[in-house]
């Protein structure tokens, strides 16, 4: 019989997933002697000895059986003579470097462990942190690779002798699981008044006071939520008054899909992603019979949802057995909380239920929609990161881009990985900038990366602008500013290996090459460059940014093109267009467009939608980002009638000031306001891919996709994507980042590719 050995460097999501554990009963089951190790750099290491066939045969049963978690992306052998330095098989200390690896994301607890927790003879019984080697927190609990316990936040809880046990058990479910912990040696939670004073019996005291209908803080794995009942209006609305969210809707978490399919539709594909191990929030249409508070989400005929995906979830739901209110513990603006400390200062619950385990890295819940069928991304963040997202184009520079200014993400592009940060926030608050500061810093950490070229928005006064400049100047890496539509329809580039696509670019607000607001953009790329061919007609936009938050101000902007200073006053009293100071303020922005000042103008989507939504006396206050587009199509999906829109396309320009006008006209004649919602937005839609099937035959291109936040609205892109095909192109969409501005850093890095 003759002996060779084998070095195997293997590359993809294999800390953390059980993977050793894995290599080691395979190889002994096999007779196989060596080692296997993980690496410094996210890898995993392999030696083995013994009878080539049986190596073969190891090799190929590796990538058929790998754990359910894992993922290869490379696998290199080195064949060598055999010699004989090894009696067994073992999982040896960590070190070294090989291929680069990738770290797993948070993990949802698995059904064993649930079963466990509920199993009253087990030594885990109601353990909230019970977990194991296929489930649990990874990437908010490590510090560094390679991924072992005295890397991750559990290095302050040594293990008891039955954990260590289990650890050292390679028949355990829990064989070199480094999150393995029970009542006797990790980490627990305590129940706190505003006082700070302890309640005893933490969990069924947090029941109780849930039921009472108090306002509990809960600290999760990678941040803290904040929970209530869902069927009480009077306490939502005291929770809105502390939380300071006058409308924005809060998520919710439900025991099952049972549980449910009770207030919401839920798809086969939905019920899918809920059940995931990422478990995200899933927006789902309300259905008829919907009976938790209209107050979670008001206006809006959609709710988003998530299953429980910690021990201490499962508990809480399976004794009150109703959903809750399971949405962020922040300040609108801030970042979430992750310190127990920092509670104090948040005027929120009326309770804290907090655990003693440090969270490395904050990292809000993900957020997922389905548009025009398809899984899109709002927010990408747990569960998902920091694994990335695999380009095709590799990359000889290291890249790193910041993003915009709001909802961002930033982006390191390392080979053909793109790893995006978990989700950050508002970039214009101060703490929110070193929330990105500090995730950035932890991701060149993992991946072991030096930066080579920075890229930013175009827009110069955006806090992340700034940064990239400093960051630019400080370590002298060149920086590219990319303009806020280009990197929209780069992402799309990215996603789908693109060597050219009509782009159709639609949002609220980006910074245009001219200066000017875009948002409603066609963008060519054509030979690794990026042009403007098209866009929706520049209107007045009164007051910047304030017409952005009261979008009565652009219903007289757009349509001063149309009307008389008399005939606009007679409109806006006429359809009751709320303005912040009321009635005489219409006299002061009318008289602001005609003498022109502080009225920039915009090509933006968003704005146009804003004002039909103030026109149709839908939302005249936007209290949170794309409040009024979000309440237009709530109306519109009601809409038992589409009406035709005639759309005025000139030199390849949209003009949205008919589009409103019609709205104006049908509204004066009586029509449905859910009819003309939904048409003025087919309207758009068909106007705007007119312009961009035009451009794409005379550039000669096969592919039309579209970008930016106007993305996650159904009616627009589903009919988008109809006219595409009907014309015989391909349309193509996010799967696999936001459309919105959290995937704005990954077309930031691959524009930068053709640029730097």
């Amino acid at each position: 019989m003759r002996l060779v050995s084998a070095k195997v460097d293997i590359s993809g999501i294999v800390q953390g997933v059980g993977f050793r554990p894995f290599i080691y009963r395979t190889a002994r089951r096999l007779a196989l002697t060596g080692y296997v190790r993980n690496l410094g750099d996210a890898g995993v290491e392999i030696l083995i000895e013994g009878e080539r066939g049986r190596i073969e045969k190891f090799l190929y049963l590796i990538e058929k059986d790998k754990p359910e978690n894992a993922r290869i992306d490379s696998m290199d052998v080195k064949w060598y003579r055999a010699e004989k330095l090894f009696r067994g098989f073992r999982i040896i200390e960590s070190g070294g470097f090989g291929i680069p690896g990738i770290l797993p994301a948070d993990i949802s607890v698995c059904d064993e462990c649930v079963e466990e927790i509920f199993s009253i003879d087990n030594r885990r019984y109601l353990y909230p942190f019970t977990t194991c080697t296929n489930c649990g927190p990874r990437f908010a609990t490590i510090k560094r690779v390679p991924y072992d316990r005295k890397n991750t936040a559990f290095d302050e809880f040594p293990m008891c002798e039955k954990c260590g046990e289990e650890y050292e058990n390679s028949e355990d479910r829990r064989f070199h699981a480094q999150t393995v912990a029970c009542p006797e040696c990790g980490p627990h939670y305590s129940l706190l008044n505003r006082k700070f004073e302890i309640i005893e019996n933490p969990m069924e005291s947090a029941v109780n006071l849930l039921d009472q209908g108090k306002i509990l803080c809960i600290k999760g794995i990678g941040g803290m939520h904040i929970a209530s009942k869902t069927t009480d209006e009077e306490i939502i609305e005291e929770l809105r008054n502390r939380i300071k969210r006058k409308q924005q809707p809060f998520a919710i978490m439900a025991l099952n899909t049972e549980m449910i399919k009770s207030f919401a539709v839920v798809s086969e594909e939905e019920e899918k992603i809920l059940k995931s191990k990422e478990r995200p929030i899933v927006v789902l249409q309300k259905s008829e019979k919907f009976y938790l508070a209209e107050g979670i989400s008001p206006g809006l005929d959609s709710i988003g949802v998530m299953l429980p995906y910690t021990g201490v979830h499962h508990i809480l739901l399976r004794e009150i057995n109703e959903p809750l209110i399971m949405t962020s513990a922040n300040i609108p603006g801030e970042p979430m909380i992750i310190e127990n400390e920092d509670v104090k200062d948040l005027d929120i619950a009326d309770y804290f239920l907090l655990h003693n385990l440090k969270i490395t890295n904050r990292v809000d819940d993900s957020v997922i929609k389905f548009v025009n069928n398809r899984r899109t991304f709002i927010r990408r963040s747990r569960g998902f990161v920091p694994v990335p997202v695999e380009l095709e184009v590799d990359s000889e520079k290291t890249i790193l881009a910041l993003g915009g200014e709001e909802n961002i993400t930033a982006c390191l592009l390392k080979d053909k990985k793109a790893f995006l940060t978990q989700y950050i926030g508002d970039t214009k608050s101060p703490n929110t900038m070193n929330y990105l500061r500090d995730s950035i810093n932890h991701l060149l950490r993992l991946t072991n990366s030096r930066v080579n070229v920075l890229a930013c928005d175009l827009h110069p006064d955006f806090n992340t602008t700034k940064f990239a400049d400093e960051l630019s100047k400080k370590n002298r890496i060149p920086l590219i500013k990319v303009q806020h539509h280009y990197a929209h329809v780069a992402s799309l580039v990215a996603e789908f290996n693109l060597k050219s696509i009509v782009g159709i670019a639609i949002d609220g607000y980006g910074y245009g090459t001219d200066g000017n607001a875009w948002g409603g953009e066609i963008i060519l790329y054509k030979d690794g460059k990026f042009s403007r061919v098209g866009h929706l007609k520049e209107q007045r936009m009164p007051g910047g940014d304030t017409a952005a938050y009261f979008p009565a101000r652009m219903v007289v902007g757009i349509l001063y093109d149309k009307y008389s200073l008399k005939e606009l006053k007679d409109i806006a009293t006429r359809n009751r267009l709320h303005l912040r100071y009321g009635k005489k303020e219409i006299d002061i922005v009318l008289k602001q467009i005609e003498q022109d000042i502080n009225v920039p103008r915009t090509t933006s989507m968003g704005r146009v939608l804003d004002a039909i939504s103030s026109l149709l006396g839908i939302c005249h206050h936007r209290t949170y980002e794309g409040e009024p587009a979000m309440k237009l199509d709530s109306v519109g999906n009601n809409a038992k009638k589409l009406i035709e829109f005639p759309t005025h396309i000139k030199g390849g320009i949209l003009d949205t000031t008919e589009i409103l006008n019609k709205v104006l006209e049908l509204k004066q004649e009586g029509y449905k306001r859910e009819d003309i919602a939904l048409s003025a937005e087919v309207a758009l839609a068909e106007g705007i891919t007119d312009i961009a099937i035009k451009q794409a035959r005379i550039y000669k291109i096969k592919t039309i996709g579209v970008s930016g936040g106007v993305a996650f609205n159904n009616v627009i892109v589903k009919r988008i994507a109809e006219i595409v095909s009907e014309n015989g192109l391909k349309f193509v969409q996010h799967e696999k980042v936001p459309p919105g501005d959290g995937g704005l850093s990954l077309g930031q890095t691959r524009y930068a590719l053709d640029y730097s």
